[in-house]
């Protein structure tokens, strides 16, 4: 059967989702233009400023100088514009964008679970009972409160698994596969990217060795490359910026917490902080620097995932089918230990973390996510397939119940995330480009963006060491050792920004000689009048000569490079999902 007859098959299932998802967020939406608290300024600035470069500058957002002296857009991890789902943000602006954003993946979460668990052999009831497990657990609606909309993504977890396990009917499947992994990335959601690879990889050699054939894992290999290779235009620069610059930490994990985190109908933030240590620290700059090096507990929405003791009893009921459930059963326990992290019984988080690419991840609460999208889907075969609990009667009270529990525990978080007022902007003209040190690094990096400043203490854990000099401090008084925003350095001579733009400026020189200094952190990429610019004390310079202006511009080749892989990479799948279907 083909994707889209297989489709057609769930326009029901489709309409009753979007019902629900609609009712269920009526609080998202009931002020629209309002903020929230937590990490959502920062992740309002991601999107914002993506958004005004790319619609004020008219610029493919390859700089951002509005957060920690200028540090690069696009591969920046976090750094989401080239999500398909960002054009939601380009008509809607920031906040009303993601708020849609918010809808459209607990639709596709939801529905996406739902095929998956079809395509397993889950009858039609517990294929809900699975996608209502899956979505409403308080794992995603705590992400929703704080903000975390690059854990957003995890919504499309079930279509790229979907895929690969259509991928042994269909080789087409391989290609949606693939592309599905890219578009977590060009999200910038780099954990639901490793965490999908991880539970595909890890469920293909279970298969190999179940049909003593290296095709599963060959298959899941290549829908990794080709994810890989189709998101280039983002990997590449991504991790040549952020090699060596993530920050260590370690989190406090226990038996007791993960088993409260699943099982305790009291998910609520604020209450919970005080078993983690969170709430100990009441100074915002004390948590803020203690939570960049890693000297503090994270906060309760690093764990919640509530899922409620009737699922995982029949979780445990699932074990009663070991042989048609194996892999399922053992991924879950597998992902269980790991989101114990050191003190799991077994040190499977230590070997995680020394994986290339994967050790700049922390948090192994964060391995939650895995676990309930497998206890899900044990839960609901338990409900399919062992009598004499899979009666239609049973499943649908058990659908009932549960969905009910789920948000009775998870909904609150809703009525308490968006409750910041909009706030008044002026708008000046960026002829002159200005730094400020701001007081409340949580609240104001979007708002400041807005008001053409640059946030120079930014809230951030990737980025370059700040080298660029602020000019005021939020309370209007000058900071010391500020000259301006483009100077010779020979003599102090500050020069006039005549034009701006993220990626470019132009500087007037009226032929002065020297060194001319603009006052962003360098980074590679950057070019002066065609040529490299230089670094002159970790800032952008070039010589100045007889010229009367120098116009400094951001072009990496590596994004050239990942670019052109890209475009390749989606040709490519194109022209084999052709060929695959004749």
């Amino acid at each position: 059967m083909g994707f889209i007859e297989f489709l057609g098959k769930t326009k029901t299932a489709a309409i009753i989702f979007f019902i629900a998802s609609a009712i269920i967020l009526l609080p998202v939406f009931r002020n629209p233009g309002y903020m929230g608290f937590y990490d959502w300024d920062q992740h309002f600035f991601y999107h914002g400023s993506a958004e005004i470069t790319i619609k004020k500058f008219g610029q493919f957002p390859l700089w951002n100088p509005f957060y920690c002296g200028g540090n690069p857009a696009l591969a920046n991890p976090q750094s989401p514009f080239l999500s398909p789902f960002f054009i939601l943000v380009l008509l809607f602006g920031a906040v009303k964008g993601l708020k849609v954003q918010i809808l459209l993946y607990l639709f596709l979460g939801l529905l996406g679970m739902f095929l998956l668990a079809r395509h397993l052999g889950i009858k039609v009831i517990q294929s809900y009972f699975a996608a209502s497990l899956f979505m409403l657990s308080s794992w995603h609606f705590s992400r929703i409160l704080v903000g975390h909309t690059t854990f957003f993504p995890f919504a499309l977890m079930p279509w790229a698994m979907f895929f690969y396990l259509k991928s042994h009917e269909d080789k087409r499947f391989i290609a949606l596969s693939a592309i599905t992994l890219a578009v977590m990335l060009l999200s910038g959601a780099v954990y639901p990217l490793y965490f999908t690879g991880l539970l595909i990889g890890l469920y293909s050699v279970m298969q190999s060795i179940e049909q003593k054939s290296p095709k599963p894992l060959i298959m899941a290999a290549t829908i990794i490359v080709a994810a890989s290779l189709a998101s280039a235009i983002k990997l590449l620069p991504m991790i040549a910026f952020a090699h060596g610059l993530s920050n260590p930490d370690t989190q406090q994990t226990s038996l007791t917490l993960t088993i409260k985190a699943l099982l305790s109908r009291n998910q609520d933030i604020d209450l919970n902080d005080q078993l983690t240590g969170r709430a100990s620290i009441t100074e915002l700059d004390k948590l803020q620097e203690a939570t960049l090096t890693g000297q503090v507990a994270w906060g309760w929405h690093e764990y919640s995932a509530y899922i409620g003791i009737i699922p995982m009893l029949l979780l445990l009921v699932s074990a009663l089918n070991y042989r048609k459930n194996w892999k399922l059963l053992i991924l879950a326990t597998l992902f269980l230990l790991l989101s114990l992290g050191d003190s799991s019984p077994m040190p499977l988080w230590g070997i995680i973390k020394s994986l290339p690419l994967v050790g700049a991840l922390h948090g192994p609460s964060r391995l939650l996510i895995l676990f309930v999208f497998c206890a899900s889907l044990l839960a609901a075969k338990a409900l399919s397939d062992i009598k004499p609990i899979n009666h239609r009667y049973v499943a649908s009270a058990a659908l009932i119940l549960v969905t009910a529990d789920l948000l009775l525990v998870s909904q609150p978080a809703l009525a308490k995330t968006f409750q910041v007022e909009p706030f008044e902007i002026k708008t000046e003209e960026f002829d002159q480009y200005i730094h400020m040190l701001s007081l409340n690094k949580y609240l104001s990096q979007y708002q400041n963006m807005l008001q053409n400043i640059d946030t120079v203490n930014c809230y951030e854990r990737v980025h370059l060491k700040i080298r660029a000099r602020p000019q005021f401090f939020d309370t209007g008084e000058p900071f010391e050792g500020f000259i301006g925003n483009a100077y010779i350095t020979e003599t102090n001579q500050t020069l006039t920004i005549t034009k701006f733009s993220p990626n470019k400026v132009t500087i007037e020189t009226n032929g002065t000689n020297g060194t001319a200094v603009y006052n962003q952190n360098y980074y590679p990429g950057w070019k002066a009048d065609g040529k490299s610019a230089e670094a002159y004390n970790g800032l952008v310079s070039t010589q100045a000569g007889s010229q009367k202006q120098i116009t400094f511009y951001y072009g990496p080749g590596i994004f050239y490079l990942g670019a052109a892989i890209t475009a390749l990479t989606i040709a490519g799948l194109v022209y084999m999902m052709a060929k695959w279907r004749q």
